[in-house]
């Protein structure tokens, strides 16, 4: 039989432990991490998403069954998942380095498209878009002294972005000159063969 002191005994134990762990501060990472590179990374992330959400309404508009050009609709899928993926690298760099991530709503993507050399030239100016928000985040980080996060922007995103612009560059560049048409079927079947564009592949 537990005694009547024993159980206020231990009841007093619980108490204490109790009101320790209200009282004690809560551990905290943050370190070098301005609120400002907080506030743009957010920014970011929105932006990663939207793009994600844009790489898809093109993809939506390329297997429609009077457009039915797979390579180009599989290449847009890609650039989408690769989007989304940029974006939860960044909120794992929020979270990482101590900050909070405040999802905000993503902005419906407006496209009035007609043509693959439209599409195109909409990923161009997207992916501009996109690289120049990463610079003026990396000038953001030199400004607040945040090493950490310049180099995470260069190992992760600054020269895939330079890539991801040439390559979209050279794409259009190609359909000017190819035209209308057969051209365009004929560029469709190249990125097939690059990304898969069959009606059931993956």
């Amino acid at each position: 039989v537990v005694s009547t002191q024993s159980t206020w005994g231990l009841a007093c134990e619980l108490c204490l432990e109790q009101h320790y762990l209200l009282t004690m501060s809560p551990v905290s990472i943050r370190q070098n991490f301005h609120e400002d590179c907080e506030h743009a990374l957010n920014k970011q992330i929105n932006m990663e998403m939207f793009a994600s959400n844009t790489y898809l309404a093109l993809y939506s508009y390329f297997i429609q069954h009077d457009k039915a050009l797979h390579g180009f609709a599989k290449m847009f899928l890609k650039s989408s998942h690769e989007e989304r993926d940029h974006g939860l690298l960044l909120i794992e760099y929020v979270t990482k380095r101590g900050g909070q991530v405040v999802m905000e709503n993503i902005k419906k993507p407006e496209m009035a498209l007609s043509s693959a050399k439209i599409a195109v030239e909409t990923a161009l100016n997207l992916e501009k878009d996109v690289n120049q928000s990463l610079l003026n985040l990396q000038v953001l980080a030199g400004e607040k002294g945040d090493a950490h996060l310049s180099n995470f922007l260069e190992e992760h995103f600054l020269e895939e972005q330079v890539d991801a612009i040439k390559e979209v560059g050279d794409l259009l560049t190609r359909l000017e000159m190819a035209g209308d048409g057969l051209g365009v079927i004929y560029i469709d079947n190249e990125l097939k063969k690059r990304f898969g564009g069959g009606e059931d592949s993956d």
